[in-house]
């Protein structure tokens, strides 16, 4: 961990009394699915500070957590100012649809900074639907042909393409599940800088 007294600060620092019950009552989330998106909060939180020119994107969990934190202006102003040491801006809109680059390097500094993968239940995987929509197409046009030549051979050649697609996909990647990422308008990450993408990034 690069900076391990701003982790500590964050990882201590209260948030709004009973912010996990409030948590449960307004998604309907079991009270440990709840602590557990409050803590993967506070990482997201570190990863932000951590690097001011780099985009951090949040899952959906993450995302309902900050949302809320922030309902509460001035305990959302402390924890900025106290435990970031800066501005984190909260977008008052939606967020727009967004996958892909920002969200494979928001896992990869996460799994560096905390030494594993980020949790599947709390940051499902962006990717997840495009390599099961590929592998599956494959899958049907094998069968497909099997049925029009009266062979087992492009079946198995499907299932087997399928499989490998499937396989190849999930080396190196970063466990998750199957939803949407989110980024505001303007910027995650404290000044929406490029900071993974040029010499010194991810």
């Amino acid at each position: 961990m690069k900076d391990q007294v701003l982790w500590e600060r964050i990882e201590v620092h209260p948030l709004p009394e009973d912010f996990v019950e409030l948590l449960v009552a307004r998604t309907g989330w079991p009270r440990d699915r709840a602590e557990a998106a409050v803590a993967e909060y506070r990482r997201l939180a570190y990863l932000v500070a951590l690097v001011k020119t780099a985009r951090r994107v949040p899952s959906k969990a993450v995302e309902q957590v900050w949302r809320l934190h922030g309902e509460d202006r001035a305990a959302y102003t402390r924890f900025c100012a106290e435990a970031l040491g800066r501005d984190w801006h909260l977008p008052d809109g939606p967020f727009p649809r967004r996958s892909g680059r920002d969200m494979e390097l928001t896992l990869k500094a996460y799994a560096r900074e905390f030494g594993e993968r980020a949790p599947a239940r709390i940051w499902p995987d962006p990717n997840r639907r495009l390599r099961f929509g590929i592998a599956g197409g494959v899958l049907v046009a094998g069968a497909a042909g099997s049925l029009a030549a009266v062979s087992v051979l492009p079946v198995v050649a499907g299932a087997a393409l399928a499989v490998l697609i499937l396989w190849l996909g999930n080396r190196g990647s970063v466990e998750a599940g199957d939803h949407w990422w989110y980024l505001p308008p303007n910027d995650i990450g404290f000044d929406g800088g490029g900071g993974d993408g040029g010499g010194g990034g991810d």
